[in-house]
């Protein structure tokens, strides 16, 4: 059997914990599904709304008041991407049910993969091969005159390394609680009903509060069954529409406590005077609902990680 590390260590970025990546299906933890989430440093659970809420909290799916159609693309760290991923917000009445898919593969020979044998000796001469995916269906609903909304879902999670695979189904809840315009409270336990050997456990918990018209910040606690508890904070400065005319413009910041992996060499973040950071984030977001009568939202996000390069994600939302 062979066995490929590189994948396995792709929480690495945030995590060099001795049980980091120790689970099944490292894959679901690197941020697949909202450049959003990640430019305000993963401090999500409770600003989850609409279609981005069925990788983060199912119970933001209750927020969304229209269709709403997501493309999200991510290249991640050691060349691996996430080429597809595509999720759908459907609302009928207070429910929204909502639907994901993504898939991830990374390819090459022992030069671009660290794979290696039951006994730990590096596998040469050979092309190894990883394809994974996921499926959600998801569903949420709104109550006590929209203050409160829960949510729930079911996944389909696919893993082949180098011709080993299997799937594992496992399922997602969560809550948010808005008592008033300012706060945001939410809690989610993501991938639960299946070993920490097919795919690790999430557990999900933090607040967000609105400052007038412009700032939001937030604060999220995770804890991985594979690893410690990691804190995000971040932040929102949002234009609103009647400012710009043609739409919102977001400014986004945050921070995820990820563990140092080393000073980059790569030009573009020493010039930026990011070589050394492993846990800031940036994003930038615009919104319009003037395009054809459709909504159409772009979001960015860029992670500094240290010696392991850099993560960037683009997300592309429809609304109609």
């Amino acid at each position: 059997m062979v066995f490929v590390l590189s994948l396995s260590s792709i929480p690495a970025v945030h995590a060099v914990d001795q049980t980091a990546g120790t689970s099944g299906a490292s894959f679901m933890k690197i941020g697949q599904g909202s450049a959003r989430a990640m430019g305000v440093g993963r401090a999500f659970v409770a600003l989850a709304e609409g279609v981005d809420a069925v990788a983060w909290n199912p119970a933001g799916l209750a927020l969304a008041q229209q269709k709403e159609l997501a493309y999200s693309y991510l290249a991640y760290v050691e060349n691996i991407t996430s080429p597809l991923y595509v999720a759908y917000a459907h609302p009928v009445g207070r429910t929204v049910w909502g639907a994901n898919f993504a898939y991830l593969s990374v390819q090459g020979d022992e030069s671009d993969i660290d794979a290696r044998d039951d006994n730990g000796i590096p596998v040469e001469n050979q092309d190894i091969a990883m394809r994974d995916a996921f499926g959600t269906v998801s569903m949420g609903r709104s109550f006590w005159y929209e203050k409160l909304f829960l949510g729930a879902g079911l996944r389909f999670v696919h893993e082949d390394i180098a011709g080993a695979s299997h799937d594992t189904v496992v399922g997602d809840v969560g809550g948010i609680l808005k008592p008033n315009s300012v706060l945001a409270v939410g809690g989610s336990i993501q991938n639960f009903g299946s070993s920490k050997a097919n795919v690790a456990t999430v557990g999900r918990a933090g607040a967000a509060f609105r400052l007038g018209d412009f700032v939001t910040l937030a604060f999220e606690v995770n804890k991985a069954s594979d690893d410690k508890a990691r804190i995000g904070l971040g932040g929102e400065f949002q234009l609103p529409e009647e400012y710009l005319e043609v739409g919102q413009v977001a400014l986004r910041v945050g921070y995820y406590n990820a563990d140092h992996t080393g000073f980059s060499y790569n030009p573009t973040l020493q010039n930026l005077s990011l070589e050394r950071s492993t846990g800031l984030s940036l994003g930038l977001g615009v919104y319009t609902s003037r395009v054809f009568g459709y909504g159409l939202g772009l979001d960015w996000a860029f992670i500094p990680a240290g010696a392991l390069g850099s993560i960037t994600q683009i997300s592309i939302k429809v609304k109609f």
